[in-house]
């Protein structure tokens, strides 16, 4: 008998006599007697095939030979269809690192699954998935690297054919990320330190915190203020090589910062936040000098919610307590407790004395809150200004 997960062929010998027609009969074993299924064939057959039968399920055949009004007696014997497969195996949502598999379950009882899958270079990974499970995120892949997917059901010992699907993971669209902008292109999704490389060279690495989330993602964070544990109120050399921990609080320095921003058109966008309240300052042009200059401010044109604090320090060298390159008859960075693009003085001073109240020695932002109100939350971050375009046409695509 041929058998598969719904039908089976049934064959038989000649009977002796020959007959005028032939009697089967057949059901599960375990129905009851009298919900079995019968079919009258003409006597010459010698096979016929029943279907629509349950899948890995025994059943009870018998077979009588009538010739006139003599009945032989029963042939018994009981076949057991196979396990059906899952079908319909697809993967998809495939990423460098990782891809989704899914299918439909098989019609027949099981234990579970048993998944196989293997790459291009002979690497092999076997696993066992619950029966009630219809998908599975396999992880870890290799990059750029095609896979063969076998799934197949199992229930104890026997197993059902197999079903098979093939996908090839992605790779990195950079190799060296040179911001996080391009290492959210590669499918770094999640705020967090990451390693950017200058222009893309090995040799100038830089540790940076990136702000996947905020309006498309793609910001490297270059200071934050939070909670008043870091000093701020430093010297020339510390805001030069930048201080602090980039996941609490931190200056980038000011060598990275014009850096990065050399390495083309970069936008930037300072959020502000006191409890329950929000408020952001965006520039659509962001760059800073190199040393030679004095890390001169340049910022391009201003939209948001926060009002426009920084256009005032257009143009302006970086100061700092010991360095004072601003135009006040005093030193601002002593006057008011901080190290920023001072002129005379400020309408802005986020790296000022945290939490403090008195009049521009805060980290004041004097369009949102005033002089006199330190704002507990700040972060500025930059980002190249084309990345909203691209990264929204590779969404669409």
């Amino acid at each position: 008998s041929q058998l598969t997960s719904s039908s089976v062929n049934v064959t038989w010998s000649d009977p002796s006599p020959p007959a005028d027609r032939l009697i089967l009969t057949y059901s599960r074993r375990d129905e009851e007697e009298e919900e079995a299924q019968q079919v009258t064939l003409d006597g010459t057959r010698r096979h016929t095939s029943l279907t629509g039968l349950q899948p890995a399920t025994e059943y009870l055949v018998s077979l009588v030979a009538v010739h006139g009004t003599i009945s032989s007696e029963p042939v018994l014997g009981s076949i057991t269809t196979v396990l059906d497969p899952p079908t319909n195996l697809t993967a998809s949502e495939v990423t460098r690192r990782s891809a989704l598999l899914s299918w439909a379950p098989p019609v027949g009882e099981i234990e579970n699954y048993i998944m196989t899958y293997r790459s291009t270079d002979g690497s092999r990974k076997e696993l066992i998935v619950d029966a009630e499970d219809t998908w599975i995120r396999l992880e870890g892949l290799s990059e750029t690297t095609e896979y063969t997917v076998h799934l197949q059901a199992a229930q104890n010992a026997v197993r059902s054919g197999l079903v098979s699907t093939t996908f090839t993971t992605g790779g990195r669209v950079f190799a060296n990320p040179q911001d996080c902008a391009q290492h959210l292109m590669n499918g770094d999704t999640l705020s967090g330190v990451y390693t950017i490389s200058i222009n893309g060279d090995l040799s100038q690495r830089v540790p940076v915190y990136c702000d996947m989330t905020t309006d498309g993602g793609g910001w490297i964070v270059f200071q934050r203020r939070q909670n008043g544990l870091t000093d701020f109120f430093r010297k020339w050399a510390d805001y030069r090589v930048g201080f602090g921990n980039l996941e609490d609080e931190f200056w980038l320095g000011l060598d990275n910062i014009h850096k990065i921003t050399s390495q083309g058109r970069y936008e930037l966008r300072i959020d502000m936040r006191d409890g329950q309240e929000a408020a952001y300052a965006y520039y659509d042009k962001f760059s800073i000098g190199d040393s030679r200059s004095l890390y001169k401010l340049r910022i391009g044109d201003y939209n948001g919610t926060s009002g426009d604090s920084l256009t005032y320090h257009q143009g302006r060298p970086f100061s700092t307590k010991d360095r004072d390159n601003d135009v006040a008859v005093t030193n601002c960075a002593m006057s008011y407790k901080g190290a920023w693009w001072y002129k005379n003085c400020h309408r802005t001073n986020l790296n000022g004395k945290y939490g403090e109240s008195r009049h521009s020695q805060g980290i004041n932002w004097y369009h949102w809150k005033g002089h006199e109100f330190s704002i507990p939350f700040v972060e500025m971050k930059m980002r190249p200004y084309n990345h909203r375009n691209i990264s929204g046409r590779k969404r669409r695509s």
